[in-house]
């Protein structure tokens, strides 16, 4: 497993909680960080898919540091 963070434009409501299984949300800066562990490509996939099918702006998405996943998230975007 792998912690990755998708991030996405605006800040979404908690109806798009259920769209992404368990990954956390946190929001700032007007953006959404999507925030979890991905299994392999084909689960990353899946959720980029979601990403593009819900109509969001994809801004970045990438494998998080170790050092990264206790900082703060919003300050290294």
């Amino acid at each position: 497993m792998t912690t990755y963070r998708i991030v996405v434009e605006g800040e979404l409501s908690d109806r798009f909680v259920a769209s992404f299984g368990d990954l956390r949300f946190e929001h700032g800066a007007g953006q959404t960080f999507l925030i979890g562990d991905i299994a392999d490509q084909a689960q990353l996939h899946g959720i980029l898919t979601r990403v593009a099918d819900l109509g969001l702006s994809l801004v970045s998405f990438g494998p998080l540091d170790p050092d990264d996943a206790s900082a703060d998230l919003r300050a290294s975007t």
